[in-house]
């Protein structure tokens, strides 16, 4: 059984100007509250209106885009949760940069009923690219796409909620 696409990023509108498109490097955008000052920009798409570029993103993920300088990120997954991608896309042409293999596993673990194993949205710093997958682990990388660091096994406390991550090396 081959694994299809099941998302597909849109970049919407060359209409907006180049200065309106500021970086979003994390989920809901720079401050965390899903807010952005930029005016003019469309309220109406379909296919092909107000439609810069279309590009199908490789495996199954959930994640949203985050964005920085010209690079979009975010993750993916394949062979049914036992290979973890990070993903980088051209901001301008939506050209594949890196599909890189973080994390490899035996067992992917369980899934939520309507979620995948690649959700988790990816952080960015000025250098940086976070990406999580829950207890499977946490990677670092370069904006080049070289993996700095990995923690496999996260341990979570199951009673309070919160997942405990050792510093990196």
């Amino acid at each position: 059984m081959s694994v299809k696409p099941i998302f597909s990023l849109l970049i919407l509108t060359a209409a907006i100007p180049g200065a309106l498109l500021a970086d979003w490097p994390q989920f809901r955008g720079p401050d965390g509250q899903g807010h952005s000052n930029a005016t003019g920009i469309p309220v109406e798409w379909s296919d092909t209106k107000n439609v810069k570029w279309k590009m199908p993103v490789p495996g199954q993920g959930y994640s949203s885009p985050v964005i920085s300088g010209d690079q979009i990120w975010m993750t993916s997954a394949e062979k049914n949760g036992k290979s973890l991608h990070a993903i980088c896309l051209d901001l301008a042409t939506g050209n594949l940069l890196h599909n890189i293999e973080v994390i490899t596993t035996n067992d992917a673990g369980p899934r939520h009923r309507l979620n995948g194993y690649a959700s988790p949205t990816p952080v960015l710093d000025e250098k940086h690219v976070y990406v999580h997958f829950g207890p499977r682990g946490t990677v670092c990388l370069n904006r080049n796409g070289k993996i700095l660091w990995k923690k496999h096994r996260v341990q979570i406390q199951r009673n309070s909620g919160w997942c405990q991550f050792p510093h990196p090396p």
